[in-house]
């Protein structure tokens, strides 16, 4: 599985609202605040499961244990063969994914959260991000990616449409993907990608001039 920031996110939120506009601030994904709390365990830990060391059996035990996850289905991919655990929160749609690229091992972990907390909190635990990538989802909803190159993560915040919303450090987190350190190598090789350049209107920020193109970056060889 090659990363693509904005697919994975859409078909993800698409599949989770079951309906033919989801909402992205959708209070009934996963109520998660450890991005900020750091508990039980800091990013790209999630629940004791930490990409590219823990092993896939270990991590279906932590969820499979846990009455808040429910739905819990396990797939294979026959293109890949690649492996996913996907799961819901209490009553609410799918919020959730594990993945494992050889079945031993988890890659990477995707969440959909419940909007709890806000860009200013990520950065102020983590600092800035690196770079950063957006889509509309609607014309008052976007997605806006951003990469934390070094945890390795992407953060996804809320923004009221490109033509009119800002992101600022109120802005809702509404997902997050960790991952081990080779998965985010593989997205930095397939992504092109904006660097980070603070807060702002969208329409400036994601102004169509890539600054890091995807396998060209000295820092890529």
């Amino acid at each position: 599985m090659r990363y693509k920031l904005i697919i994975l996110f859409v078909l993800l939120v698409l599949v989770a609202a079951c309906a033919p506009i989801p909402e992205l601030r959708n209070e009934s994904l996963l109520r998660d605040t450890s991005l900020v709390s750091g508990e039980p365990c800091e990013a790209p830990c999630w629940q004791s499961i930490v990409p590219g060391e823990t092993l896939w059996g270990q991590a279906l035990d932590v969820v499979a244990a846990n009455a808040e996850y429910t739905g819990q289905d396990q797939t294979r991919s026959r293109e890949t063969d690649e492996v996913v655990l996907s799961f819901g929160y209490l009553d609410g749609p799918q919020c959730c994914r594990l993945y494992t690229r050889d079945g031993e091992v988890v890659a990477s972990i995707l969440l959909l959260l419940s909007p709890d907390m806000q860009l200013g909190q990520i950065i102020e635990r983590y600092g800035e991000p690196q770079y950063i990538q957006g889509e509309n989802l609607t014309d008052d909803q976007t997605f806006v990616s951003l990469v934390y190159r070094d945890v390795p993560m992407i953060v996804y915040a809320f923004g009221a449409g490109i033509e009119t919303g800002q992101l600022s450090a109120e802005s809702e987190i509404i997902g997050a993907v960790l991952m081990a350190a080779d998965e985010m190598q593989m997205l930095m090789e397939s992504t092109d990608l904006y660097e980070w350049s603070g807060y702002g209107a969208l329409k400036t920020i994601l102004d169509g001039e890539f600054d890091w193109l995807a396998q060209t970056d000295s820092e890529t060889e």
